[in-house]
Protein backbone atom coordinates (compact mmCIF):
# COMPACT_ATOMS: atom_id res chain seq x y z
CA UNK A 1 0.00 0.00 0.00
CA UNK A 2 2.83 2.41 0.90
CA UNK A 3 4.30 2.06 -2.89
CA UNK A 4 0.63 2.65 -4.14
CA UNK A 5 0.67 6.11 -2.16
CA UNK A 6 3.15 6.91 -3.37
CA UNK A 7 2.71 7.00 -7.01
CA UNK A 8 -1.18 8.63 -6.44
CA UNK A 9 0.60 11.10 -4.40
CA UNK A 10 3.16 11.17 -7.32
CA UNK A 11 0.90 11.41 -10.33
CA UNK A 12 -1.17 14.03 -8.42
CA UNK A 13 1.68 16.33 -8.50
CA UNK A 14 2.30 15.48 -11.74
CA UNK A 15 -0.68 16.99 -12.79
CA UNK A 16 0.00 20.43 -11.48
CA UNK A 17 3.65 20.09 -13.00
CA UNK A 18 2.06 19.48 -16.65
CA UNK A 19 0.53 22.84 -16.38
CA UNK A 20 3.95 24.10 -15.02
CA UNK A 21 5.78 22.71 -18.13
CA UNK A 22 3.31 23.20 -20.79
CA UNK A 23 3.01 27.30 -20.70
CA UNK A 24 6.50 27.24 -21.28
CA UNK A 25 6.85 24.32 -23.73
CA UNK A 26 3.56 26.16 -25.60
CA UNK A 27 5.78 29.45 -26.66
CA UNK A 28 9.35 27.59 -27.39
CA UNK A 29 6.88 25.22 -29.67
CA UNK A 30 5.60 28.20 -31.69
CA UNK A 31 8.15 30.98 -31.21
CA UNK A 32 11.31 29.04 -30.84
CA UNK A 33 11.51 31.24 -27.10
CA UNK A 34 13.21 30.13 -24.12
CA UNK A 35 11.09 32.19 -21.72
CA UNK A 36 13.27 33.10 -18.59
CA UNK A 37 10.88 34.84 -17.04
CA UNK A 38 8.60 32.12 -16.93
CA UNK A 39 9.58 30.89 -13.32
CA UNK A 40 8.91 34.40 -12.34
CA UNK A 41 5.58 34.92 -13.86
CA UNK A 42 4.33 31.55 -11.79
CA UNK A 43 6.16 33.39 -8.64
CA UNK A 44 4.44 36.30 -8.63
CA UNK A 45 0.96 34.57 -9.43
CA UNK A 46 1.45 32.90 -6.54
CA UNK A 47 1.90 35.67 -4.51
CA UNK A 48 -1.23 37.65 -6.13
CA UNK A 49 -2.89 34.59 -5.08
CA UNK A 50 -1.96 34.73 -1.47
CA UNK A 51 -2.39 38.68 -1.37
CA UNK A 52 -5.94 38.16 -3.12
CA UNK A 53 -7.28 35.41 -0.74
CA UNK A 54 -5.82 37.06 2.47
CA UNK A 55 -7.91 40.12 1.27
CA UNK A 56 -11.11 38.78 0.63
CA UNK A 57 -10.86 35.43 1.88
CA UNK A 58 -12.34 33.84 -1.05
CA UNK A 59 -11.49 30.58 -2.78
CA UNK A 60 -7.66 30.24 -3.80
CA UNK A 61 -9.30 28.73 -7.24
CA UNK A 62 -10.99 32.27 -8.14
CA UNK A 63 -7.77 33.74 -8.21
CA UNK A 64 -6.92 31.21 -11.47
CA UNK A 65 -9.07 32.89 -13.99
CA UNK A 66 -8.21 36.42 -12.51
CA UNK A 67 -4.58 35.56 -12.77
CA UNK A 68 -4.70 34.39 -16.32
CA UNK A 69 -6.22 36.68 -18.22
CA UNK A 70 -4.55 39.83 -16.38
CA UNK A 71 -0.96 37.74 -17.85
CA UNK A 72 -2.86 36.63 -20.97
CA UNK A 73 -3.06 40.29 -21.60
CA UNK A 74 0.39 41.47 -20.49
CA UNK A 75 1.72 39.11 -22.11
CA UNK A 76 0.03 39.92 -25.46
CA UNK A 77 1.62 43.37 -25.04
CA UNK A 78 4.90 42.40 -24.17
CA UNK A 79 5.17 40.16 -27.22
CA UNK A 80 3.84 42.72 -29.84
CA UNK A 81 6.20 45.47 -27.61
CA UNK A 82 9.27 43.45 -26.98
CA UNK A 83 9.44 40.00 -27.90
CA UNK A 84 8.70 40.63 -31.20
CA UNK A 85 10.68 43.66 -32.45
CA UNK A 86 13.90 41.61 -31.01
CA UNK A 87 13.06 38.29 -33.06
CA UNK A 88 12.59 40.60 -35.93
CA UNK A 89 15.87 42.45 -35.69
CA UNK A 90 17.83 39.40 -34.52
CA UNK A 91 18.49 37.90 -37.15
CA UNK A 92 20.64 34.57 -37.18
CA UNK A 93 20.60 35.25 -33.64
CA UNK A 94 17.25 36.25 -32.56
CA UNK A 95 16.80 33.14 -30.04
CA UNK A 96 19.48 34.38 -28.55
CA UNK A 97 18.33 37.75 -28.02
CA UNK A 98 15.33 36.49 -26.43
CA UNK A 99 16.57 34.98 -23.98
CA UNK A 100 18.78 38.06 -22.84
CA UNK A 101 15.71 40.22 -22.86
CA UNK A 102 13.35 37.60 -20.88
CA UNK A 103 16.37 37.16 -18.75
CA UNK A 104 16.13 40.73 -17.87
CA UNK A 105 12.32 40.69 -18.09
CA UNK A 106 12.41 37.94 -14.82
CA UNK A 107 14.57 39.91 -12.87
CA UNK A 108 12.00 43.00 -13.44
CA UNK A 109 9.41 40.78 -11.88
CA UNK A 110 10.94 39.27 -9.05
CA UNK A 111 11.71 42.69 -7.88
CA UNK A 112 8.17 43.86 -8.45
CA UNK A 113 7.38 40.64 -6.82
CA UNK A 114 9.70 41.63 -3.81
CA UNK A 115 8.56 45.00 -3.54
CA UNK A 116 4.77 44.18 -3.86
CA UNK A 117 4.54 41.51 -1.76
CA UNK A 118 8.51 40.83 0.37
CA UNK A 119 10.93 38.30 0.94
CA UNK A 120 9.37 35.97 2.84
CA UNK A 121 8.20 32.25 2.14
CA UNK A 122 4.09 32.11 2.29
CA UNK A 123 1.25 29.79 0.81
CA UNK A 124 -2.26 29.47 1.02
CA UNK A 125 -3.88 27.57 3.93
CA UNK A 126 -6.33 25.71 1.20
CA UNK A 127 -8.62 22.45 1.96
CA UNK A 128 -5.31 21.39 5.01
CA UNK A 129 -7.69 17.81 5.48
CA UNK A 130 -7.63 14.33 3.52
CA UNK A 131 -10.02 12.09 1.96
CA UNK A 132 -8.88 8.66 2.92
CA UNK A 133 -9.36 5.06 0.85
CA UNK A 134 -8.71 2.55 2.47
CA UNK A 135 -5.37 2.67 3.75
CA UNK A 136 -4.55 5.67 0.96
CA UNK A 137 -4.69 9.06 2.11
CA UNK A 138 -5.14 11.80 -0.36
CA UNK A 139 -4.85 15.56 0.79
CA UNK A 140 -7.42 17.79 -0.67
CA UNK A 141 -5.10 20.30 -1.68
CA UNK A 142 -3.01 17.84 -3.81
CA UNK A 143 -6.37 16.32 -5.40
CA UNK A 144 -7.66 20.17 -6.19
CA UNK A 145 -4.23 21.39 -7.88
CA UNK A 146 -3.13 18.34 -9.41
CA UNK A 147 -7.36 18.01 -11.18
CA UNK A 148 -7.25 21.63 -11.84
CA UNK A 149 -4.18 21.88 -13.43
CA UNK A 150 -4.70 18.55 -15.22
CA UNK A 151 -7.75 19.31 -16.49
CA UNK A 152 -6.50 22.80 -18.12
CA UNK A 153 -3.56 21.12 -19.91
CA UNK A 154 -6.13 18.44 -20.98
CA UNK A 155 -8.18 21.35 -22.67
CA UNK A 156 -5.06 23.35 -23.92
CA UNK A 157 -4.32 19.63 -25.70
CA UNK A 158 -8.03 19.72 -27.10
CA UNK A 159 -8.09 23.14 -28.40
CA UNK A 160 -4.67 22.36 -30.47
CA UNK A 161 -5.60 19.82 -31.33
CA UNK A 162 -9.64 20.01 -32.45
CA UNK A 163 -10.33 23.51 -33.33
CA UNK A 164 -9.15 25.50 -35.73
CA UNK A 165 -7.31 28.42 -34.30
CA UNK A 166 -5.17 25.31 -32.38
CA UNK A 167 -4.27 24.18 -35.75
CA UNK A 168 -3.45 26.88 -37.26
CA UNK A 169 -0.72 27.24 -33.98
CA UNK A 170 0.39 24.34 -34.35
CA UNK A 171 0.82 24.67 -38.39
CA UNK A 172 2.76 27.79 -37.44
CA UNK A 173 4.84 25.94 -34.99
CA UNK A 174 5.81 23.48 -37.34
CA UNK A 175 6.32 25.36 -40.53
CA UNK A 176 6.07 29.12 -40.73
CA UNK A 177 6.52 30.06 -44.31
CA UNK A 178 3.85 27.01 -44.88
CA UNK A 179 1.31 28.66 -42.51
CA UNK A 180 1.42 31.91 -44.39
CA UNK A 181 1.10 30.39 -48.10
CA UNK A 182 -2.25 28.56 -46.81
CA UNK A 183 -3.54 31.97 -45.34
CA UNK A 184 -2.92 31.95 -41.26
CA UNK A 185 -1.98 34.99 -39.89
CA UNK A 186 1.38 33.90 -38.34
CA UNK A 187 2.11 37.25 -35.98
CA UNK A 188 -1.18 37.07 -34.68
CA UNK A 189 -0.73 32.91 -33.87
CA UNK A 190 2.56 34.25 -32.53
CA UNK A 191 0.53 37.01 -30.25
CA UNK A 192 -1.82 34.01 -29.29
CA UNK A 193 0.95 31.84 -28.15
CA UNK A 194 2.94 33.75 -25.82
CA UNK A 195 -0.67 35.13 -24.23
CA UNK A 196 -1.81 31.71 -23.82
CA UNK A 197 1.54 30.24 -22.45
CA UNK A 198 2.15 33.27 -20.02
CA UNK A 199 -1.61 33.39 -18.88
CA UNK A 200 -1.37 29.35 -18.51
CA UNK A 201 2.01 29.72 -16.39
CA UNK A 202 0.49 32.25 -14.01
CA UNK A 203 -2.25 29.99 -13.22
CA UNK A 204 -0.13 27.13 -12.50
CA UNK A 205 1.20 30.02 -9.81
CA UNK A 206 -2.10 30.36 -8.43
CA UNK A 207 -2.23 26.16 -7.92
CA UNK A 208 0.93 25.90 -7.04
CA UNK A 209 0.82 27.60 -3.75
CA UNK A 210 -1.85 25.94 -2.31
CA UNK A 211 0.65 23.19 -1.98
CA UNK A 212 3.68 24.86 -1.30
CA UNK A 213 5.30 28.15 0.07
CA UNK A 214 5.86 30.50 -2.51
CA UNK A 215 8.61 33.49 -2.31
CA UNK A 216 10.19 35.65 -5.38
CA UNK A 217 13.30 34.22 -5.27
CA UNK A 218 11.67 30.62 -5.90
CA UNK A 219 11.53 31.64 -9.45
CA UNK A 220 14.81 30.01 -10.48
CA UNK A 221 13.33 26.59 -9.12
CA UNK A 222 10.25 26.84 -10.74
CA UNK A 223 12.46 27.79 -14.03
CA UNK A 224 14.34 24.61 -13.41
CA UNK A 225 11.26 22.56 -12.56
CA UNK A 226 10.06 23.46 -16.47
CA UNK A 227 12.98 22.87 -17.61
CA UNK A 228 13.77 19.74 -16.35
CA UNK A 229 10.33 18.31 -17.55
CA UNK A 230 10.59 19.92 -21.42
CA UNK A 231 14.22 17.72 -21.53
CA UNK A 232 12.67 14.88 -20.16
CA UNK A 233 9.92 15.16 -22.49
CA UNK A 234 11.03 16.44 -26.06
CA UNK A 235 10.79 20.33 -26.78
CA UNK A 236 7.43 20.88 -28.79
CA UNK A 237 6.33 17.56 -27.92
CA UNK A 238 3.10 18.31 -25.80
CA UNK A 239 2.38 14.22 -24.45
CA UNK A 240 5.76 13.98 -24.24
CA UNK A 241 6.02 16.81 -21.84
CA UNK A 242 3.31 15.90 -19.93
CA UNK A 243 4.27 11.96 -19.57
CA UNK A 244 7.38 13.35 -18.05
CA UNK A 245 5.83 15.57 -15.60
CA UNK A 246 4.07 12.60 -14.09
CA UNK A 247 7.14 10.78 -13.84
CA UNK A 248 9.35 13.11 -12.09
CA UNK A 249 6.07 14.03 -9.78
CA UNK A 250 6.13 10.21 -8.75
CA UNK A 251 10.15 10.14 -8.50
CA UNK A 252 10.03 12.93 -6.27
CA UNK A 253 7.39 11.54 -4.32
CA UNK A 254 9.62 8.48 -3.98
CA UNK A 255 12.78 10.13 -2.95
CA UNK A 256 10.85 12.44 -0.82
CA UNK A 257 9.80 9.80 1.58
CA UNK A 258 12.99 7.56 1.33
CA UNK A 259 15.69 9.98 1.28
CA UNK A 260 14.08 13.04 2.47
CA UNK A 261 13.07 16.89 1.57
CA UNK A 262 16.67 17.74 0.64
CA UNK A 263 16.74 14.59 -2.13
CA UNK A 264 13.23 15.70 -3.51
CA UNK A 265 14.73 19.13 -3.78
CA UNK A 266 18.23 18.36 -5.59
CA UNK A 267 16.64 15.79 -8.18
CA UNK A 268 15.54 18.03 -10.46
CA UNK A 269 19.27 19.19 -11.43
CA UNK A 270 19.97 15.43 -10.88
CA UNK A 271 17.84 14.59 -13.91
CA UNK A 272 19.04 18.16 -15.45
CA UNK A 273 22.84 17.23 -15.65
CA UNK A 274 22.04 13.43 -16.82
CA UNK A 275 19.94 14.55 -19.68
CA UNK A 276 22.06 17.20 -20.85
CA UNK A 277 24.72 14.57 -20.68
CA UNK A 278 22.81 11.38 -22.25
CA UNK A 279 20.43 13.00 -24.08
CA UNK A 280 21.79 16.29 -25.52
CA UNK A 281 19.19 15.91 -28.36
CA UNK A 282 16.12 16.37 -26.01
CA UNK A 283 16.94 20.12 -26.41
CA UNK A 284 15.87 20.41 -29.95
CA UNK A 285 12.53 21.30 -31.09
CA UNK A 286 10.83 18.48 -32.24
CA UNK A 287 9.33 19.34 -35.59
Amino acid sequence: MLALQLLVNGVLLGGLYVLVAQSLNLIFGVMGVVNLAHGAVIALAGLFTYWFTAQTGASPLLAVPIAFVAAALAGAVGQRLLIEPVMRAGGSKSELLSLIVTFGLSYILIELALQLFGADFVSVPYLQSSWTLGSLAFGKALVVAGAFAAGMSALLYLWLNHTMSGKALLAASQSPTGAICCGIDVARVRVTAFAIGVGLAAAAGALVIVIMPVAPQTAADLNLLAFVIIALGGLGDYVGVAIAAVLLGIAQSVAGYYLGGNAEYVLPYVLLLAVMVALPGRFRRVR
